[in-house]
């Protein structure tokens, strides 16, 4: 697709569906004032961050390189979540890379085009292929810029924010020096998952200052290597980057998805940047309501309107991508006994319902990766390895306050009464997943994974000051741990292909 001057975005709906939505929401402010409900009930007016424009500058000598289009599609996509004005600076189209192309789309503003309409079919999208910004306002636009930008050096000025990824790390840049880059100029592409990451935090950001967070608690310079957990903040964090291979391809084997909504459905977005093989079974009791459509990349406006079961839309949309995807609607507790007798090689479990995690070491897994956002700025990721880590069932035996719904929201700002105002943070859950997918990329990388760090969060409310990664052994007087290293487990979570690492 050839991008011109100043390209308005056509909505990629066909006109039917067009005439759905006008007929549902007649006006604008009425899809907002329902999409936005659990915000607005605590926040009110949000014209003073929603209708901030936003830049979003697309590295021109990278704009082809697959990382450099992980992240932008993750950053567009999630900013079209809360902000009704973004202009994509992008000077020079490309070709999708190959496992990109997908609805249709062959180049990236073609694909960059459909998610943004399909998050927000009311929003004032734009393509551009000049770097000169725009006020609006009378205000200067928030830019972030994607991509290494080591061809096209662009001057960054204290207000705007630049990110990348390379090999296993999310790098993001304030100013300063740049430093040496191992990344793609070297032809070291990064994980899916590091891509993704780098992308909800650069979104993070630009959020950040949409709703006037302090300068102090924007995104500072880092340099988060996600396979050693290691987070580095120093002036020349970039520099730091060093290589590791990184898999091209994921194989589910027989896993268990159990919770699709905003992290399961944000872990599949980021997943289906890989060739994927193996097979899915995915679990979860509720449909898509539109309040879903500002909390995951992956649910859209005709989801919405729809309304169909979480479970569907996940598996419609890994059709033809190679994965073998069998569907069960209900809750955890209907499935629990029936999906513990079979030989799954992992359970990614993000249900709590009815206090599931307590219940899980008893069904015997195998190995068990979890995530979750707090009800602050606050995300993680763990991992249970049967008889070497410890369980769920100590590690989250009731889910502190921080953990308690509703979750992926954060305070914004202070309200005229000087109480904290909330308000939903679209980015949260996909750096949850993108957590949750390095995990287990990490597994199929052999038995240095079992030695990583398995307990890892962050709090983004004040920025990004601190990196938790402990590594957690079996918990003593446990009985979910004493469980999972009984003879009995071998006959359930053992047949897993996993099931070696719990071997010490």
């Amino acid at each position: 697709m050839h991008v011109h001057s100043e390209q308005a975005i056509t909505s990629p709906l066909t006109p039917a569906d067009r005439l759905r939505v006008a007929d549902r929401w007649r006006t604008a402010e009425s899809f907002y004032r329902e999409r936005d409900d659990r915000t607005t009930r605590n926040v009110g007016d949000l014209a003073t961050h929603a209708y901030r424009a936003v830049e979003i500058h697309v590295d021109p000598g990278a704009a082809a390189n697959l990382t450099v289009q992980r992240m932008a599609l993750t950053v567009a996509n999630l900013t079209a979540r809360w902000a009704r004005r973004v202009r994509i600076v992008l000077a020079a189209d490309a070709p999708l890379a190959p496992i990109l192309r997908r609805d249709g789309a062959a180049c990236l503003s073609d694909r960059l085009i459909r998610e943004m309409c399909a998050a927000d079919p009311f929003g004032e999208f734009n393509i551009a292929v000049t770097g000169t910004s725009v006020a609006n306002d009378g205000r200067a636009p928030l830019r972030l810029f994607v991509g290494p930008w080591t061809l096209h050096p662009q001057a960054l000025s204290s207000e705007d924010y630049q990110v990348h990824a390379s090999s296993w790390t999310a790098l993001g840049r304030r100013t300063g020096t740049q430093g040496r880059l191992l990344g793609i100029m070297n032809g070291a592409e990064a994980t899916a998952a590091a891509a993704g990451l780098a992308g909800a935090l650069g979104a993070a950001d630009l959020f950040k200052r949409a709703v006037g967070h302090v300068h102090a608690n924007w995104m500072p310079t880092f340099a988060w290597d996600t396979w050693a957990g290691i987070l580095d903040t120093s002036p020349m964090a970039w520099s730091t980057v060093g290589h590791r291979s990184v898999p091209e391809h994921l194989d589910f084997g027989e896993t268990l998805l159990a919770g699709v909504g905003a992290i399961g459905s944000a872990f599949i977005y980021l997943a289906d940047f890989m060739p994927l093989s193996g097979a899915l079974t995915l679990l979860d009791r509720d449909a898509i309501e539109i309040t879903n459509l500002n909390r995951t990349p992956l649910f859209t406006v005709m989801h919405a309107l729809d309304e169909p079961k979480k479970t569907g839309a996940v598996a419609a949309y890994l059709t033809g991508r190679g994965v073998k995807v069998e569907s069960l609607t209900g809750p955890w507790r209907e499935h629990a006994a029936a999906l513990a007798e079979r030989p799954f090689d992992a359970w990614i479990s993000l249900i709590n319902e009815d206090g599931a995690w307590a219940e899980v070491p008893f069904q015997l897994p195998p190995v068990v990766l979890h995530g979750t956002t707090t009800s602050g700025w606050g995300f993680g990721m763990g991992r249970h390895i049967p008889g070497r880590e410890d369980c769920t069932l100590c590690r989250l035996p009731r889910p502190a306050t921080e953990f308690r719904g509703p979750c992926a929201q954060g305070e914004i700002a202070l309200g005229v009464d000087r109480e904290p105002v909330r308000a939903s943070l679209p980015f949260l859950s996909t750096a949850a997943a993108a957590l949750v997918l390095t995990a287990y990329l990490q597994l199929g990388e052999g038995s240095a994974a079992v030695s990583l760090p398995n307990d890892v969060s962050a709090d983004l409310g004040s920025g990004l000051p601190a990196l938790i990664a402990l590594h957690r052994g079996p918990s003593v007087g446990c009985r979910g741990c004493h469980a999972q290293s009984s003879v009995a487990w071998h006959s359930r979570g053992g047949r897993g292909r996993f099931a070696h690492y719990s071997t010490p």
